[in-house]
Formats: structure tokens, sequence, C-alpha cells
């Protein structure tokens, strides 16, 4: 019985169309976040493909983690349980542990810069798309996020002294590293469960970009907002091989020219959706404290070199070569960006 409800299970990601259905192919997408106007680009993406394949492509959307959680749906659509993903890498610190690089703290100075450079690093090494092949998905396109701020009730996130001792939201194997840097202590929760930590006091501070702080109304629970603090690239949008070789090619052309399409778009909108959303947290009556230059220089001093404990620790799983090939490119290209500042 279980082996005959996980084929139906999964034979229901491809549905070709009955008699008199307009969609030939009804693809499932699975997300981690609940729909709100910060993932409208993305949505927007599912809507195209639909367009442009006349109806016969539907990509349905289930969201907050309605198919599976977020260190689980990358899986689900390799294994052709879900057609479509929607994940960030960290959840998947030991089989994309290449990919997860791209959301280090304190290593980039804008979203932009940070979904340039590992379009670049993609470009020029492959073993970047072979850990989702491994996982049995492609890479369609990654979310640039908007600055992190630390969010609670109280002042005091908008220095050291205020940080220390202090119970502060923290995700992934390399967040808790700058937390713990600060003085603080890194409790692990998803995005999502920010809102009910602060509230219940489970951290002193929550730890969000400031699209997710509007689109949860971490606002209601959280007065205060310090930073900001960090940003890198976002989640990933994934498609399952099983999916895309069961498609036309003329449908896959199209899924890839769209995701393409809604890479810049996003690089477009993340800058206007960071200013909108102070405005829209100020307005709501939240207190934006800024971290002063002087007090992250002080704190980004004082936490290890992140990048070269990636490669240290890509080493221990046989990856150590690659990843500091990457690591010596993933510098110049930073350092090349600096230069035309």
């Amino acid at each position: 019985m279980k082996r005959y409800l996980t084929a139906a299970f999964a034979a229901m990601a491809i549905v070709p169309a009955v008699a008199g259905a307009q969609a030939q192919y009804n693809l499932r997408w699975a997300h981690y976040l609940p729909n709100s106007a910060f993932l409208e680009v993305e949505n927007q993406f599912a809507e195209n493909v639909e367009k442009r394949t006349g109806g016969k492509v539907k990509i349905t959307p289930t969201y907050a983690g309605g198919l599976g959680g977020p260190n689980e749906i990358l899986a689900l659509a390799g294994r052709g349980a879900v057609d479509f993903a929607t994940s960030a890498p960290g959840y998947y610190p030991d089989r994309l542990p290449l990919w997860k690089a791209s959301q280090l703290p304190f290593v980039f100075d804008s979203p932009n810069q940070a979904i340039e450079t590992f379009k670049i690093l993609r470009q020029e090494f492959p073993s970047l798309d072979d850990e989702m092949k491994q996982m049995g998905i492609r890479f369609l396109y990654q979310q640039p996020l908007g600055a992190y701020y630390l969010v609670g009730p109280k002042e005091g996130c908008d220095t050291l002294a205020g940080l220390n001792g202090k119970k502060v939201r923290a995700f992934g194997a390399d967040v808790p590293k700058i937390v713990s840097s600060a003085g603080a202590v890194p409790v692990t929760l998803t995005t999502t469960e920010n809102y009910e930590g602060i509230q219940r006091g489970i951290v002193d501070y929550g730890n969000v970009d400031t699209g997710n702080l509007v689109a949860l109304k971490i606002y209601e629970v959280g007065k205060v907002a310090c930073g900001p603090v960090m940003t890198f690239s976002g989640h990933i949008m994934a498609v399952g091989d099983r999916t895309w070789n069961r498609l036309p090619k003329e449908y896959q052309d199209i899924i890839m020219e769209e995701a393409a399409a809604t890479q810049q778009r996003y690089l477009d909108w993340v800058n206007q959706n960071v200013e909108s959303s102070l405005e829209a947290l100020q307005k709501a009556g939240m207190k934006i404290v800024p971290i002063q230059p002087e007090e992250m220089a002080k704190w980004k001093a004082q936490t290890p070199d992140l990048i070269q404990l990636w490669v240290e620790e890509s080493a221990k799983r046989g990856k150590g070569e690659e990843a500091q090939k990457i690591a010596t490119r993933w510098r110049e290209l930073l350092a090349q960006q600096k230069q035309k500042q």
C-alpha cells in the first residue's frame, strides 16, 4: 500500500489533460513561504509561462509549506512528487554545500552583487549545477534578498553591547556564526517562525529581510528594527528533472526564457521593494534604528572569514579543491566590483 500511494503521488506531478480541459500539463509548485506581494515577481513567472504556452502549461503554487517543509521540497521535486519547488539552499547544507555559499552573511554589499557574482560562478564552475543534478533538479532563478534587520520589542539591537547575551534568530550553518561573534545566542527559526518567536519571547530579536518584515506582519510584534545587518541571495526556484524531461522542448524553452526574464525583473524590483518596505514599516509605527558603520566594522572584524570556513567545511566533504577554486575567483570578483564603486 505504501509503495502504491508513493507511486500514485508521484504520478500526479504531471497530469495530462482530460477531455475539455485547457491545460495539457498541470504542474504543482511547492513554495515554502506564504503568498504575498513579496512573491509578485515569481507569481508573474508562472502566469507568463501559462500565457506563452496558450494555457497548455499551468503552474499551480501551494504556499507556506503546504506540500512540504523548506528542507524537504527541493528533494520532493527531485523525486517527482512535485514539479517546481522554491526553497533556500541554506536548508540543504549537506546536499548543496557549494550552493549554500550564496547565502554567506557579511560577504556581499548588495542583493544585485550577490546575484551577479553567482551568475558568473555558475557559468565558470559547472560543479554548482552538478549538485542540483545529483538531487534531480535544475536551477531556474534565484531571489535577490533585501537587507536583513534585527527586530524586537525593545531597543538595543544597534550595538554589540546591546546584543551581548541576547537570543537572536539564526538559520542555516553560517548565520549562527555571526550571531555568536556579536556575543549573542543563536536560536534557529525558519522565516515564518520569526513572528511567534518574537511574540513568545523565544528570541529577543528576530532576523528578517525587509520584504518579509512587511509580508509576514512582523512589525506587529517587533516595534524596533536595527540594521541593515547583511544581504545575500535568497531562495532558489527549481524544476524537477522528471518533470522537465516529460515536457516538449518548446515548453522547456519558454520556461527557461521566462526564468531568465524573471531573474532580471527581480534585480530591477528588489531595491524598490526595500525602499517601499521600509516606508511601510515606518507607517506601521516601527522604529528603524541604523547600525553605525563603526559598529558594523567592529562586528565584522571579530567574525571569522566565512568564505575560508566554507572552503574548510567543503574539504571535509571531499570538495575542498573545487571550493578553493570557487573562493579564489569569488574574491577576485568582489575586488573587481569594489574597484568599480
